[in-house]
């Protein structure tokens, strides 16, 4: 299908989710955690101010090590500035914004009138449903795709993934046989979901000069990424349409697909950072 002149950025927009301005990582982590998100709009007096996502909060845990606990660090001290884009904008114009200013998610408005958040989730949803026959699998996507060993630990894999700028990696065997994927979005969820639980906590039985988080985490940095890892490999054809494949990404929830060949194997790895190129090249 081809594209439609008449959609706009506005037409796929949602309501942004946003907390005050002072309020403290662990609430910030509990309303990421409540309402099923990945990113948080700041506001100040009604004004948006910055953003923060998942992957800022895990840069964060990871750089600093924090050593002041997290009910005492202000999302200010995290957030980034917000990327506004016009509400007239077509969709691959967004795309293409978005690549150039490598954000995830984009506000549609400005900082006097935000209407709306568009993110990757949004774009592969439109794709989906409008370019069918389009393309296929193995035109789109990356070649170039980073992998990890299974039993390389979770420090060292969040390390690699900060340092390379990349939000996700393939988990592979000695025998470079792929048998799981990991997101950074897996991996914060993981511990966050940890922070969350009152009863580890409690088991934990932290005594004040334990508090920071990577004493309390210690041990779940240590273990092998095979430990996280979604397993079961959810494939793809690489002549399969690409519109199949982004439906295949949002039913699963995930964030890419590895694609392999005629033959079984291992070729690239396609995911919504793909999306994003397919739709900007039609600019």
């Amino acid at each position: 299908m081809e594209q439609d002149s008449s959609i706009r950025i506005k037409d796929i927009m949602n309501a942004p989710i946003g907390i005050e301005s002072g309020t403290t990582l662990d609430k910030v982590i509990d309303k990421l955690l409540t309402h099923r998100i990945s990113r948080l709009i700041i506001y100040k007096e009604k004004k948006p101010i910055g953003m923060v996502s998942e992957k800022d909060i895990l840069n964060y845990l990871y750089q600093e090590k924090l050593h002041t606990h997290i009910n005492k660090v202000p999302i200010n001290e995290i957030m980034h500035d917000i990327f506004f884009i016009t509400s007239s904008s077509t969709i691959p114009e967004a795309a293409k914004f978005m690549i150039e200013n490598r954000c995830s998610s984009i506000a549609v408005g400005s900082e006097e009138n935000l209407l709306g958040i568009v993110t990757k989730t949004d774009i592969t949803k439109y794709y989906a449903q409008r370019y069918h026959g389009k393309n296929q699998v193995a035109k789109k996507m990356s070649v170039n795709y980073f992998s990890a060993l299974a039993n390389d630990s979770i420090y060292d894999l969040i390390g690699t993934m900060l340092d390379l700028e990349i939000s996700r990696m393939a988990i592979i065997y000695k025998t470079q046989k792929p048998v799981g994927i990991i997101s950074t979005g897996d991996i914060f969820r993981t511990v966050l979901d940890i922070e969350a639980n009152e009863t580890t906590k409690k088991m934990l039985n932290l005594s004040r000069e334990y508090e920071n988080f990577w004493t309390r985490y210690g041990e779940f940095c240590s273990q092998p990424a095979e430990k996280i890892m979604s397993r079961g490999i959810i494939q793809v054809k690489e002549n399969e349409d690409l519109a199949n494949a982004c439906q295949m990404i949002l039913d699963k929830g995930i964030n890419a697909l590895l694609v392999e060949d005629s033959e079984g194997r291992l070729v690239g790895i396609i995911g919504k950072r793909e999306i994003l190129s397919a739709l900007a090249d039609l600019t």
